[in-house]
């Protein structure tokens, strides 16, 4: 099971009871019920309640926003400390991804642990100018 469910599993235009609505999006009703403390709007002038699918999409997709944390230009993402890190000495390795994108690691210089982030290719020049990228990973920088 994913720990994030996925807004366009429901239909926008149907309405689903709690029950519906938990296995469309693979949680358990408990978790529906949560969300509807939490702010998910519900139709509740009589039981079984009901929720509009996109009440619910709009709903998810706020929740999924809200949790997003933007980097800094000058960060990586540390897994230890699940913030935004400068890493140690501003010295990266950069290694292809994809055909677009490369993942730029380093270390953490407040606790030493692994910190990465995806750049675009495209953007891969203006990374180079905060980082000194070591060569080893990719070295096209």
């Amino acid at each position: 099971m994913n720990r994030r469910a996925n807004p366009m599993a429901v239909k926008a235009a149907l309405t689903y009871e709690i029950a519906e609505a938990a296995v469309v999006l693979g949680k358990s009703p408990a978790t529906i019920r949560n969300w509807i403390k939490d702010g998910l709007p519900v139709m509740a002038s009589r039981k079984p309640y009901l929720i509009s699918g996109a009440a619910i999409r709009s709903y998810l997709r706020d929740k999924y926003q809200r949790s997003k944390s933007p980097l800094e230009h000058d960060e990586l993402f540390c897994l230890s400390c699940r913030a935004g890190r400068k890493p140690k000495d501003m010295v990266v390795e950069a290694f292809a991804n994809t055909p677009k994108t490369t993942r730029l690691m380093g270390v953490c210089e407040r606790c030493g642990a692994c910190a990465s982030r995806m750049v675009s290719n495209s953007k891969l020049q203006a990374f180079a100018r905060t980082f000194r990228i070591k060569a080893g990973g990719n070295s096209d920088a």
